[in-house]
Formats: structure tokens, C-alpha cells, sequence
């Protein structure tokens, strides 16, 4: 196996913090704020991965891939088995599953392109999609659908990092579906599947009827004695594309019979999170017209759920803690960034005209440093982050704590081996190299105003899809 189909059995997962930090998080507040949010979460939930639809195409793939690996009936044709990258391990091999994976997501993908003038068909929040049309149209509408692991399959550059499996493979992990190899075998996984069986395709005859399709067409296909089996659009089941549509059309259709089973399986409605669930759901009127809070007011309601256990009012209340820490230090930096070249004495004066102060980051801090436990929940770069930018607001001369935060601001673009936005000159001289920041009014930045949002309009987008509403 060459080293690069190593790195592609390994790198199979899509990081967030990768992407999102590089252009919008000049002081990579990112890991910080999301390792609270995700232990609220558990992970369930993230930034790219909050869509019913996809949570459930997802899924549904990964029990067509179980079933198969199960049925001895499915014996895969001579290609297949002579592949090096399967090395014996046949169907239960990491290059079986991801071939399988690409090649669901993009017949998904196709028959969505080839339905899309249905006025009930959605195609927006389809991975993939604009990829796939420029296939669709460089083809005639008659595209090939290749069964392979390789990048020659992947209709999505990067589709096994960048498509449904990948973006959506970290809440089916904790969620004890599989493990990071796609270990389907595992006793608590056993669980999970049974609850898919009788939850899910006991009661959803469409879902149950795409499966039964899927499994078919792919028993068939395997059976190929090519190394590569392939499958041109045309050719594929019109009985399976359409299937294909109808379950999956809008994650309105997905919501409405997949909203108990996601509920029992991620638990969202419970404990922490649960109490979120409770606040959010008040935002609905009869009429579903959302009515939505601010982020702070959200967090204080669910905290004050009297039925929360200890452990889970903390989680809530750390982030209450956090959160306007954390948003005056981005304050702050936008005020050093505010101008092409400024004084410290003339950022000083700007704070100050928002109403802050030297007391400003050590008093939001302070909740912070005297609470260990909280500290402790952070580990890793969160950890090394929080503790330096705590240790940077004790300084009581706000002069002083703007050069604090350009060294460590120095030091998180160090990091990705980036140049910093802006650099001390002459030791009193801000030079900043990026496009400047407008500096809101000062009533629109009250001290303890939010600005990150702890993952809480993607549980409202995922809830969104769970009520069956557009």
C-alpha cells in the first residue's frame, strides 16, 4: 500500500477547527468556546454537522454497509477480492466501507440532480451537490458511478473527509454506532442498530424499502469481476432513484419520521442540552414562526431549569462564566485593530469610550481563575489558551494588557505559520496589515454582550428539521 493510501485510510474525518480558525479567529477562541459547547453537546452536534437530512442519510448508508458485510449471501466478485487495499479483510476492510460510503452518497447525489425540478424536491444542504452538476452536465445527464475507495470515485474533491460520511462521522462515534474504523461489531453498537431496526426501519416504510433496494443493487454490483465495478447513472434501478428522492426529498420529509428515533439515539432532549431543547422550544409559536432569543438569554433560562442535575446546570454555567471573558478579549483586539496605525494611548481611549476599563478583562476573568474545575474541563490547546489569556488579564494597565494580547495573538498565528494581523512598532506604534474592524456603538456592546454562540443555532437548525418545519 503506497503512503498516500495510508494517509487516506487515516484522514477520513473533517476537522472544524482546521478551516475555521485560518481566516476568522485571530486569537483561536475557537478551541476554547467550543470544547465548553461540546461537552453540553457530547459532540452530538457541530458546526457541519446539524442537518436532519444528512444526519440520516448518514446513517441509513452505514446500516446498508452493515447488512452487507453481515449477509455471507454478498460475495465480492474476483477484482475486489485481488484489491490490495482490502489486504484479506474483504468486506470488512476500510477500503470496502468507503467505497461504499462514496458511491451511496453519490447516487444520492444524482438522482436528487435528476429530480430537482420537483417543486417538493431540496436540493439545498446536498453535500456535494454544485460538484455533481458539473459532472451531471459534462455528461449528459448520464454520469458514471464508480465503486472504489480512490479519489477517482469521489464526486466531492476530498469526499471522504468533505462529504456526508466524513462531516457527519464524529456524532455517529459518540453516539456509539461504530468506531473511527467503522467497527460495526462492538457490544454497545449492537444496541444502537437495534434501535435503528425497530425505531427506524420498523416504522418508516420508505426507509425500509430504499434499504432493501440499496442492498440489492449493491449485492449485485459487487458480484463484478472488475476491480473497479462501475455503474453509469442510466443504468442504476429507476425504482432505487426513486426511492432515492422520496425518503430523502427535504429534511422537512426527513424530520417528520425520523424525529423520535434522533431524540432517543442522541439525547439531545435531555439533561443539559435538554434544558436548551425546553427554552428553544418556547421559541415556536402555534403558527411555527420563530420568535428567537439572544444566545446569553438561552443559556440563563435553561440554567435555571430546576430539574437539571448538579452536573449538567455546570456545564451551562461555565459557559455563562466563559463567554463574556472571552468576548471582551475579542473586544479588545478589535479596538487595536480598528485603525491602520494607532497609539496605544489612542486604543487606550477607545476602550474607554465603550465603557470599559484597567478592572474590565480582570473582573471577567477572575469568576474564572478562582473556579479549578471549570479550568480543568479545558485540555489541550484549550487549555494552553484559556491559562495564557487568563494570565494576561491580570495585568491592570489596559496599555499593558494590549500588549499581552499582540504577543499572544503573535504566538496562536506563529502556530499555523501565519504572519500576525498587526505588529508593535517602536513600542508604542499599532501597525495593523489586514483590513481594519468597525468598532460597534457603544450601547451595541454592553459589557457582558456574546459573540460566540455555543452551538446554538445549529441545535436550532437541527430542531428545525426534527419538528418537520422548513
Amino acid at each position: 500500500m503506497t503512503k498516500l493510501h495510508v494517509l487516506n485510510e487515516i484522514l477520513t474525518e473533517f476537522d472544524e477547527t482546521i478551516s475555521s480558525e485560518l481566516n476568522v479567529d485571530p486569537l483561536g477562541l475557537l478551541v476554547i468556546w467550543s470544547s465548553y459547547g461540546q461537552d453540553i453537546f457530547r459532540r452530538r452536534i457541530s458546526s457541519i454537522s446539524n442537518d436532519v437530512r444528512n444526519f440520516t442519510l448518514n446513517l441509513f448508508n452505514h446500516a446498508v454497509i452493515r447488512s452487507l458485510i453481515e449477509d455471507d449471501g454478498v460475495v465480492l466478485g474476483k477484482g475486489l477480492r485481488n484489491d490490495p487495499a482490502y489486504a484479506g479483510r474483504g468486506k470488512d476492510s476500510a477500503a470496502f466501507k468507503q467505497a461504499c460510503l462514496i458511491y451511496l452518497e453519490n447516487a444520492f447525489t444524482y438522482a436528487m440532480i435528476a429530480a430537482q425540478n420537483n417543486k417538493d424536491v431540496e436540493t439545498t444542504g446536498v453535500l456535494g451537490i454544485s460538484k455533481a452538476r458539473r459532472r451531471w452536465d459534462e455528461t449528459q445527464g448520464n454520469p458514471r458511478l464508480l465503486f472504489s475507495h480512490e479519489s477517482n470515485a469521489h464526486v466531492l474533491v476530498r469526499q471522504n473527509s468533505l462529504g456526508v460520511s466524513g462531516r457527519y462521522k464524529t456524532p455517529l462515534v459518540e453516539m456509539k454506532f461504530f468506531d473511527g474504523a467503522y467497527d460495526y461489531a462492538l457490544p454497545e453498537s449492537r444496541v444502537q442498530w437495534e434501535k435503528v431496526r425497530t425505531q427506524l426501519l420498523v416504522k418508516s416504510k420508505p426507509l425500509a424499502n430504499l434499504h432493501k433496494l440499496a442492498r440489492e443493487h449493491l449485492a449485485e454490483l459487487l458480484a463484478d469481476v472488475r476491480r473497479i465495478p462501475e455503474c453509469s447513472f442510466s443504468d442504476l434501478p429507476t425504482e432505487l432513484k426513486r426511492a432515492f428522492v422520496s425518503t430523502f426529498r427535504s429534511p422537512v420529509v426527513v424530520g417528520t419520521y425520523t424525529r423520535d428515533f434522533w431524540l432517543a439515539v442522541t439525547e439531545l432532549d435531555q439533561g443539559a442540552p435538554g434544558a436548551l431543547y425546553e427554552v428553544l422550544n418556547q421559541e415556536w409559536t402555534s403558527a411555527n414562526q420563530r420568535q428567537e432569543r439572544q444566545t446569553a438569554d438561552v443559556f440563563a433560562q435553561a440554567a435555571a431549569n430546576s430539574s437539571l442535575t448538579a452536573d449538567d446546570k455546570t456545564k451551562l454555567e461555565y459557559v455563562r462564566v466563559l463567554e463574556p471573558f472571552l468576548a471582551e478579549m475579542d473586544l479588545l483586539l478589535g479596538v487595536m485593530l480598528s485603525a491602520k496605525s494607532q497609539t496605544l494611548g489612542e486604543a487606550t481611549n477607545k476602550w474607554k469610550s465603550l465603557g470599559r476599563d484597567a478592572r474590565t478583562l480582570p473582573d471577567r476573568a477572575a469568576p474564572i481563575e478562582t473556579n479549578t474545575a471549570m479550568q480543568a474541563q479545558a485540555s489541550g490547546t484549550a487549555s494552553v489558551r484559556l491559562s495564557e489569556l487568563l494570565a494576561l488579564a491580570r495585568v491592570k494597565n489596559i496599555e499593558q494588557q494590549m500588549e499581552g494580547l499582540l504577543h499572544y495573538h503573535e504566538k496562536v498565528m506563529q502556530a499555523r505559520g501565519q504572519s500576525p494581523w498587526l505588529r508593535l512598532l517602536g513600542g508604542n506604534q499599532l501597525k495593523v496589515d489586514v483590513r481594519i474592524r468597525q468598532l460597534p456603538a457603544k450601547d451595541d456592546r454592553p459589557i457582558g454582550a456574546w459573540v460566540h454562540h455555543y452551538y446554538l443555532p445549529q441545535f436550532r437548525n437541527l430542531l428545525s428539521g426534527l419538528r418537520g418545519c422548513a
